[in-house]
């Protein structure tokens, strides 16, 4: 898994990034709450450094930061990325009006929103992406971890890369109790990840 970036948490220092795909992790702690992350089949783990809870409008926000060993660092809003340092493709800040999990599971309707990022390299600053929200029946073959129970949602996302060109990809979402349970979220076309919450590690694999 390509995570490019320096030390700049010693805290998860002794947490290695590179990790075998599958059931073992390595060098993983007991007591700490773990973010499952692959790219193009590689699969590693970030460590939650912080979450923090926030009133919203008739919600509250979930904020959250993972983070390697080697000082990549996910900001996670209610399960969105927000922000992405350390990575070969950065999202150094976003504003954005995604719309909260609770109004989607009680609407069946096509939801359009935006959101407008600044992206490193290139210092590409106000790139405005259009995303339309639908519900989906879920998949045939659910991903480890999550249950029957989930709804899902997939999101069209109408971007632009570095080179200029438009470009169209896919998120998806699986929710459970307005959570998310599993995601697969791009920060560029090169660098899509599936990320899934494992929890927090109460022994060693």
């Amino acid at each position: 898994m390509l995570l490019l970036g320096c030390r700049s948490n010693p805290t998860f220092d002794t947490f290695t990034t590179l990790l075998p795909w599958g059931k073992q992790y390595a060098q993983v702690q007991p007591g700490i709450e773990y973010l499952w992350v692959s790219l193009d089949g590689r699969a590693s783990v970030m460590a939650l450094g912080e979450r923090k809870l926030q009133p919203g409008k008739g919600h509250a926000d979930v904020h959250e930061y993972w983070y390697t060993g080697q000082g990549e660092m996910l900001y996670l809003l209610n399960g969105r990325i927000q922000q992405a340092h350390g990575f070969i493709s950065e999202w150094r800040a976003q504003t954005s009006s995604a719309p909260a999990w609770e109004d989607v599971r009680q609407s069946s309707r096509e939801w359009p929103w935006q959101r407008q990022l600044d992206i490193m390299p290139g210092y590409r600053y106000g790139v405005v992406e259009s995303v339309v929200l639908n519900r989906m029946q879920a998949p045939k073959r659910l991903p480890e971890g999550v249950t029957s129970q989930a709804q899902w949602v997939v999101e069209t996302v109408n971007s632009k890369g570095h080179d200029g060109l438009e470009w169209w990809y896919l998120q998806k979402f699986a929710l459970l109790n307005d959570r998310v349970v599993y995601s697969e979220q791009c920060l560029d076309k090169t660098l899509c990840l599936k990320m899934r919450p494992l929890g927090v590690m109460v022994t060693a694999p």
